[in-house]
């Protein structure tokens, strides 16, 4: 069993709670670059007709009193690292969604220490009150086998309260015996597949999971591939994916202070490459390629600006850092001059430089030139990792080139493989 925490429009619900006098106005989230849209919007923006991928200035005109509220992902993050803090205390398996504002808590076993579900939730809500009442009421909580079921249960329960004239508590249970049930009424729009699917679906008068249970899987599965035999099985019910407990992580942290706020890139670049340098001193990174960086800045005049991502190859070089960066924010740079600017690294590789497969001695072979010794062996090193990729694939996994007749008007006669042994 699983229980989805979810709160729909996130970031705006954060806007109201730090800002109590914007608790009934019409809110919007816009996405940042010169063509700026809409990318969330609240209910009561909606009412206006304001929906998500519209421009900025024609939200404006269907609705004058619209607030737009600026980006501050520092404030966001901050915010789900704290709720991850208090959902840790209350279950040791808790897994934060792709999307901001979801979060998935294992509760198997739980019917111990707090009860049946009703009871479960409760104390959870409880333990919401202390750290912000809205937030707790504003909260989607659904509870079910599986995340993906635990997931449309917090959805449902959230259209449910919308549909209602009253406030309920916003809280939906699917048991195990009438799971197929209650995925049935639900839309297509809950699986976890891309849009385009999604699309395809409903033009072929796909509406409903229970109108995709009724197709063969051998006809999906040649419409959509492995997608389609995914989205059948969670719309039976038979796939269910467990919470998958998350390590809490010991990123790296380091900032620096301007005394006057910077607007220029290449003193931007400049600090940037000085931050880099002092987190690969931290005595933790040793020994440790990074991977996922985030670079975060506090803007003049409020707000935040934050750049996440993952190298495609782990380093410890700070040129190829500095460069990947720079290359990111060339992408989107911040919308006002800088105050703060920090870095994190918060994902780690494996060494970036194997030494122990080169032997230190002045005059040894190196890996691009040979891997043998003068009398023709192998290095110690790379006979110990040939040996292991063999015991651990079954077979031969590495190969070595020899030539067998250079002059041969054959190509297959020319070379062969033989096995590194």
């Amino acid at each position: 069993m699983a229980l989805c925490l979810w709160w729909p429009g996130f970031e705006l619900e954060l806007e109201r709670v730090r800002t109590p006098s914007l608790a009934d106005q019409p809110l919007a989230l816009p996405t940042v670059g010169d063509r700026r849209r809409i990318e969330m919007g609240c209910t009561v923006a909606a009412s206006f007709g304001v929906e998500p991928g519209m421009i900025v200035s024609q939200a404006i005109a269907l609705c004058p009193s619209l607030i737009l509220c600026e980006p501050d992902p520092d404030f966001h993050d901050a915010v789900c690292d704290r709720f991850l803090e208090i959902l840790r205390m209350w279950s040791p398996v808790v897994e934060r969604s792709v999307d901001r504002g979801r979060f998935f808590v294992g509760v198997d076993g739980l019917e111990r220490l707090y009860g049946p579900p009703e009871r479960q939730i409760a104390g959870l809500r409880a333990r919401l009150e202390a750290l912000s009442p809205w937030l707790a009421l504003s909260a989607r909580i659904g509870y079910a086998p599986g995340k993906f079921a635990a997931w449309v249960a917090a959805r449902s329960a959230g259209l449910a309260e919308s549909a209602s004239s009253a406030r309920p508590a916003a809280i939906a249970c699917a048991a195990s015996t009438d799971l197929a049930a209650f995925l049935k009424r639900q839309p297509v729009e809950v699986l976890p597949v891309s849009p385009r699917m999604v699309g395809r679906l409903k033009r072929l008068g796909v509406e409903r999971l229970g109108q995709l249970v009724r197709m063969p899987e051998p006809a999906l599965v040649s419409q959509f591939g492995a997608d389609g035999r995914r989205a059948l099985a969670w719309a039976r019910g038979l796939r269910i994916d467990h919470v998958r407990p998350e390590a809490p992580a010991r990123p790296i942290r380091v900032a620096l202070d301007f005394p006057s706020p910077i607007g220029q890139v290449e003193l931007l670049h400049a600090a940037l490459d000085r931050l880099i340098a002092r987190a690969l001193e931290h005595p933790r990174r040793r020994g440790k390629s990074v991977r996922g960086l985030r670079v975060s800045a506090s803007l003049e005049g409020g707000g935040s600006w934050s750049i996440r991502t993952i190298a495609r190859e782990p380093t410890s070089e700070p040129e190829r850092l500095g460069a990947f960066l720079r290359s990111r924010i060339a992408l989107d740079r911040p919308r006002r001059a800088v105050e703060t600017l920090r870095l994190e690294f918060f994902r780690f590789g494996p060494a970036s430089t194997q030494t122990g497969l080169f032997d230190p001695r002045e005059g040894a072979p190196r890996v691009l030139g040979s891997l043998e010794t003068r009398n023709g062996e192998l290095l110690p090193p790379f006979r110990r990792a040939a040996r292991l990729l063999r015991l651990r694939l079954g077979g031969a996994a590495l190969y070595r080139v020899l030539e067998l007749e250079p002059e041969s008007r054959l190509p297959e006669r020319r070379h062969t493989l033989m096995e590194l042994a």
